[in-house]
């Protein structure tokens, strides 16, 4: 029986497991991020400060519920390509439901943003986690525990701005950068046209519905009067 993962012990162990994202990268092959568009997420470049709520969110405690950082930390989730972001915000429900405010943008760095590698065999270890921290069902407050730990002990050489992961729903590589506001912005193509689309029609439905193929998760227009996320953010 596998060891069952625990709560960090700090402060952590020093432990040189670094991934940089570049903006010579950014530039060849931006990542993705699905989001839906709201007065908390007006672009697809904006970062989360309402939390605590995914995997390596690092919001600041105590709290009884997520809400807005006090310190303003705050969390942006991004995945190599579309397929690995959508079921990594689809997947827990089995289901993408449409509204017109979901969208999907293409982000790139300005400058280099260094993350611990937890893709990297034995970085998890090295920190006295398991690989159960990137991609098992475990526990949310036990994971957020985890990147609070790593965001404020620092076990790398150097400074680390979130983590560099596999995802739970389909092992493409995934990014959680932490608190680099103004640092990252949607990318452009060759005509300098914004690379941030609706998902609810047109191209940006094509692409979803091609990446969602074999997944097992449809897509299912939703009105916006009864989306829940529109509810929410109203």
């Amino acid at each position: 029986m596998a060891k069952p993962l625990e709560g960090p012990g700090r402060p952590l162990p020093a432990a040189d497991h670094r991934w940089a994202w570049t903006p010579a990268d950014g530039a060849a092959a931006p990542w993705y991020r699905i989001y839906h568009r709201d007065r908390f997420a007006p672009d697809g470049a904006t970062f989360r400060r309402f939390g605590p709520l995914a995997r390596f969110d690092h919001h600041t405690p105590p709290f009884a519920a997520p809400t807005m950082d006090p310190d303003g930390r705050a969390v942006i989730y991004l995945a190599v390509d579309l397929a690995t972001s959508a079921c990594e915000v689809f997947g827990e429900a089995g289901v993408a439901p449409l509204c017109s405010n979901w969208r999907v943008a293409r982000l790139r760095p300005l400058r280099e943003i260094t993350t611990y590698d937890l893709d990297r065999p034995g970085a998890a270890m090295a920190i006295g986690a398991l690989p159960a921290l990137a991609s098992g069902n475990e526990n949310r407050d036990l994971t957020q525990k985890w990147a609070r730990a790593i965001c404020e002990d620092q076990p790398a050489a150097g400074k680390v701005e979130g983590i560099h992961y596999r995802s739970a729903y389909r092992g493409g590589r995934a990014l959680a950068l932490w608190d680099c506001l103004g640092e990252v912005e949607v990318a452009t193509d060759k005509r300098g046209i914004s690379l941030d689309l609706p998902l609810d029609h047109g191209r940006g439905r094509r692409l979803l519905l091609k990446a969602l193929a074999g997944t097992g998760i449809p897509v299912t227009p939703v009105p916006d009067a009864d989306c829940v996320k529109c509810l929410a953010a109203a």
